[in-house]
């Protein structure tokens, strides 16, 4: 009798210090007591679009932001794709090459056929939950159990104050830099700044002028958030998540790093490998050869970039002359200004902002 008591009053201090763990001062309040561990697993999550959530929208960001912080608590990893709606999407999710679907419960649901193979979670926000195999007890419990525990915690409500105030104002940064930053991204913009031995006042100056720091907006050709990158050129640079603003920043940095050391290879010195960095950024690595091609034959020095922006007005309407040919450079005029106006910025940011 006494062991059954000694017994009892075991589990029951157990299961007290559980639930006092989950709120328990200074502890994480998203740590994942009690449930059966994801640490380590890689997750592969697809989102599905709708008309609020697709690519470049403030809740395509906010959702990011959610999983990624997901992540983080539950010490695991998540490969995030974004996709219209198909059957494919199920059929990956019952077939195992999918462990999550993202998706609005007004828009769309679960197919007949798999009915009874899936489950969905608490919702996200609104109608969005997240569809799961039945039978994958351990991501279920995550899911369930941290979305049930951030959504009441400051750091949700700040996240989704931010997305609301995102849809409203497009979240462009227009305060000024002063002593204590330049934008919400400093810390990114030097820990990338870093890898390709650039002052992060500079890559904040070409940030600026790509995106004004706005990590939601998407160009018409389809260049994504801060740093304006292309999905393909990510995909080459093997970085997934473009939407994510510290990996858009190191694609970005990626791109810039891998184009200053082919300009150094060349011989130029640092000022024009630079400069030439920059216009390619704007205009892309061919489009600046092209240019190149036609100082060479005006007879300039190709290696030096007065040289070649002063020939890129030839190009207006193509260019074949001395054996060279190269197409119409309708949008010549903003990437001859382009390296001059990212250094003009750069200088307002060093005056200002202390390295």
């Amino acid at each position: 009798m006494r062991v059954g008591v000694i017994v009892a009053m075991a589990l029951l201090l157990v299961y007290v210090f559980l639930l006092s763990g989950l709120h328990s001062p200074g502890k994480d309040e998203n740590t994942s007591v009690g449930v059966n561990s994801i640490t380590g697993d890689t997750l592969y999550c697809t989102v599905i679009t709708d008309k609020k959530l697709g690519p470049g929208t403030p809740a395509l960001k906010f959702t990011y932001d959610l999983i990624r912080q997901f992540s983080q608590h539950q010490h695991c990893k998540v490969s995030v794709s974004v996709e219209k709606s198909s059957l494919r999407n199920w059929e990956d999710l019952a077939d195992r090459l999918t462990d999550i679907i993202i998706f609005n419960s007004d828009n769309d649901t679960i197919p007949s056929a798999f009915k009874d193979y899936l489950v969905t979670s608490v919702p996200m926000e609104g109608s969005y939950v997240c569809a799961m195999r039945y039978d994958d007890r351990a991501i279920i419990d995550n899911v369930n159990f941290w979305i049930t525990h951030i959504k009441p915690t400051p750091g949700y409500k700040k996240l989704y104050a931010k997305l609301h105030k995102t849809e409203k104002t497009g979240e462009i940064w227009n305060r000024p830099p002063s002593k204590d930053g330049i934008s919400p991204y400093d810390a990114l913009i030097k820990k990338y700044s870093e890898t390709i031995g650039w002052d992060w006042r500079l890559l904040s100056a070409l940030i600026y002028k790509e995106s004004g720091f706005n990590s939601g907006i998407v160009s018409s050709m389809g260049a994504v958030g801060l740093m304006q990158v292309l999905q393909n050129i990510a995909d080459a640079m093997g970085v997934e998540n473009i939407y994510d603003p510290e990996q858009n920043i190191k694609a970005g940095c990626k791109i810039l790093g891998k184009t200053h050391k082919k300009y150094l290879s060349q011989g130029m010195d640092e000022e024009n490998a630079l400069l030439f960095t920059l216009a390619s950024y704007n205009a892309g690595e061919g489009r600046i050869q092209q240019c190149q091609k036609v100082a060479k034959a005006e007879g300039l020095n190709p290696n030096v970039w007065e040289n070649v922006a002063s020939v890129i007005p030839l190009m207006a309407d193509g260019y074949d002359k001395n054996g060279v040919k190269v197409p119409p450079f309708r949008g010549g005029a903003q990437t001859m200004n382009y390296p001059a106006r990212v250094m003009g910025q750069y200088e307002v940011y060093k005056n200002a902002v202390e390295e």
